[in-house]
């Protein structure tokens, strides 16, 4: 049984009716699906039968299905739900999963006797033979699997799910007969799918193969020709994968704030109220609600204070927007964010400031078109020309799908790498971040919630660690920026390390510890290696000789210079804006991969807004003194600070 509060039918139309609304099931349903779903009634095998000449399966009807009977709505069982990183894990692990699951996904058969001969054998032989059925299956699954996003707590999480052998046997058309619509049960707390006929003057004789489209509900040509492409393959039309002008303001969309600016027509930065009040030799009050940043400032130059209203410098992890009403009200108070941020801290804008820093000053305020049309025009090379040397090709997947679906083929086609990374617009530690070469996962991952694909460095320059061989790293620098216009940027001298747990290779892409490095935040089981950064240097130089830190060093200043340059290049929304009112701290992500002529090329990878610095206060107790002194001072470099002056 399900379980679950049962309910009557007034309180189940109360929770459930804009559900139904939004999936278009006609009222006439609503009742049926009520009944149906308390009651557990699964009767379609009084309608239709699943029929299979060896090789591939169709459902037809065996009666006739009249669109006004209300009880032709049918519940199709989720026989599989689970979360993308554990798919492979569960399929060698859950007795009896691999071979249902093979029995379901269409030209499996064959590997049915595998699946049986492999769970009634012992030993390593078995257990090799289940690892290979469960890496074809994970690859296979992705071509009928379905997904949804349910919020739990504060975050929302990607669920997958198996529809049952009748329900994953319906086949795919572009003029179908029926429609499906995930259905979630509210108090029960489980989902189904439900399916009824499209047409409502229309019945199905007996005899008429059932079929659906796995493309339903997506209007724009474009990202319909996406989806069908991945299910298509080879005979996809490269031709139909154009974008569509943008509806939606990407600098808006999905709760982005449109932020007030303050009047700064006349005045300069030096001439600011806030700034001459950061030269008056009183210590500066400082009002922070970031963790351990209260605790570690110990300079007298500073004073930490628990009002706002008295404090000079607000440093604060909510979001701030009101920069015209600060100048306003509070025209000598800083806060440690500035006008427009989002556009180097969510990683769809970064894409847009890396890609016009490619394009000459005169074609930068016209790049978001200019790059659109080439890549609807597609000529050889595009995608390349598109991105910065220091930024992995990548795409936006809730605008530029179909450019990245045919970008994708084009790379099978000559035989490329085609191993890509999904990651959120706006969550950081690696959640929901996947990795794959799966078409269909990537297509199907697009629609869960806003993220980017990016092209996976195949080719990282690793680090080798005694106890486990070589690794995956990345690199974080913190920076310090003090100004927009002039430009005023610093990086803080330390920088901090994290590595992968297993040694790297293009393989086992849901093994985290092999593929991601952010390990803190794992909980059990997922050990962080602490190396120095003076340590790393040293080790580094013995492992590669023939590249000085320093060398590397200059790359990333010349990275961090052309993406400030670009980030800052035009005004808000599309640019950081500049306020004399604004001081920050980011931190920067990259690693490091192998170029031509064995040259190591940084990539970046994020930034961050309000970084996680417990490491920093932990090894470095002066951190955040230098920080606040680097952003406060006039004279930053003269007053030997560990920080280096980028721009």
């Amino acid at each position: 049984m399900l379980g679950g509060e049962e309910l009557d039918y007034q309180d189940f139309i109360k929770l459930h009716k804009a559900q139904m609304e939004h999936i278009g099931l006609p009222q006439h349903y609503y009742r049926t699906v009520f009944e149906k779903v308390e009651a557990e009634i699964y009767d379609s095998g009084k309608y239709f039968i699943m029929m299979t000449d060896g090789t591939n399966w169709e459902v037809q009807a065996t009666r006739y299905i009249d669109p006004t009977d209300a009880n032709t709505v049918f519940l199709i069982d989720h026989c599989w739900t689970f979360d993308p990183e554990q798919c492979r894990r569960a399929l060698v692990e859950i007795p009896g999963l691999a071979r249902r699951v093979t029995s379901i996904l269409p030209r499996m058969d064959d590997e049915g006797e595998e699946s049986d001969q492999s769970e009634d054998e012992d030993g390593e032989m078995a257990r090799e033979k289940l690892d290979k059925l469960a890496d074809k299956l994970t690859e296979r699954i992705w071509d009928v699997v379905e997904t949804y996003t349910v919020q739990k707590d504060e975050d929302k999480v990607t669920l997958c799910y198996l529809m049952d052998e009748f329900g994953s046997r319906i086949g795919h058309c572009d003029t179908p007969n029926v429609k499906f619509a995930p259905f979630f049960h509210i108090t029960k707390q489980f989902a189904i799918t439900l399916m009824w006929p499209v047409h409502p003057e229309d019945g199905l004789d007996v005899g008429t193969i059932i079929t659906r489209d796995v493309a339903f509900g997506e209007e724009d040509s474009g990202k319909r020709a996406a989806r069908l492409a991945a299910l298509k393959g080879k005979s996809a039309d490269l031709d139909a994968l154009t974008l569509s002008e943008e509806k939606l303001d990407p600098f808006k969309m999905y709760g982005r704030k449109e932020q007030t600016l303050a009047d700064l027509e006349g005045i300069t930065d030096e001439e600011h109220p806030a700034t001459k009040q950061l030269q008056s030799g009183n210590p500066i009050k400082i009002c922070t609600d970031l963790p351990f940043m209260a605790n570690a400032i110990t300079d007298p130059q500073f004073e930490v204070v628990e009002s706002q209203e008295e404090a000079d410098m607000l440093f604060s992890s909510v979001h701030f927007d009101q920069f015209r009403q600060l100048g306003e009200n509070h025209p000598t108070k800083i806060v440690n964010q500035f006008p427009s941020e989002n556009v180097i801290c969510c990683k769809d804008l970064l894409l847009k400031v890396g890609r016009r820093s490619t394009l000459p000053q005169s074609e930068r305020d016209t790049a978001d078109q200019l790059i659109r049309c080439a890549m609807n025009t597609a000529k050889i090379g595009w995608a390349e020309r598109l991105h910065p040397w220091w930024m992995p090709i990548g795409f936006d997947l809730v605008n530029e799908l179909p450019a990245f679906v045919r970008h994708y083929l084009e790379n099978r086609e000559a035989g490329k790498d085609n191993t890509w990374i999904v990651k959120p617009w706006n969550l950081a530690r690696g959640k929901h971040t996947y990795v794959t070469r799966n078409l269909s996962m990537l297509v199907k991952l697009a629609y869960t919630s806003p993220k980017i694909v990016q092209k996976y460095i195949e080719r990282p320059v690793l680090f080798y660690r005694g106890d486990v061989g070589k690794v995956k790293f990345d690199i974080r620098y913190v920076i310090i920026l003090k100004s927009v216009h002039p430009l005023k940027i610093y990086k803080y001298n330390v920088f901090w390390l994290r590595f992968a747990n297993k040694p790297f290779g293009l393989d086992q892409f849901d093994e985290y510890e092999k593929h991601f490095t952010v390990m803190n935040y794992q909980g059990k089981g997922s050990s962080l290696k602490q190396i120095h950064d003076v340590e790393f240097t040293k080790m580094f130089a013995q492992q590669y000789p023939d590249h000085p830190w320093s060398g590397v060093d200059k790359e990333v200043c010349r990275m961090l210079r052309e993406c400030f340059e670009s980030a800052t290049c035009l005004p808000p929304p599309r640019g950081l804006g500049r306020s004399p009112q604004s001081r920050a701290i980011y931190a920067v992500d990259f690693m490091l991969r192998w170029g031509e002529g064995k040259k190591m090329v940084p990539q970046m990878l994020e930034i961050n807004f309000n970084p996680d610095n417990q490491r920093a206060c932990k090894y470095h107790p002066e951190f955040y003194n230098h920080c606040l002194k680097a952003l406060t001072g006039q004279n930053v470099i003269s007053d030997e600070l560990p920080v280096t002056e980028i721009l």
